[in-house]
């Protein structure tokens, strides 16, 4: 799901979630890309990433 501020880093089969601050990075999540995010209830043919400018 996309959140304001909140970057995504594909890592070979991970997702890595993440945000820029200043002096930091910081790590908000870590999930294997065949994972559902915690919380989320959604169609099988769902895509979570946004669609990028056609």
């Amino acid at each position: 799901m996309p959140v304001p501020g909140v970057l995504r880093f594909v890592m070979g089969p991970y997702l890595v979630d993440y945000e820029v601050r200043p002096g930091e990075i910081v790590i908000l999540a870590i999930r294997h890309g065949r994972e559902r995010p915690q919380g989320v209830s959604v169609d099988d043919d769902f895509d979570f990433e946004m669609k990028g400018p056609d």
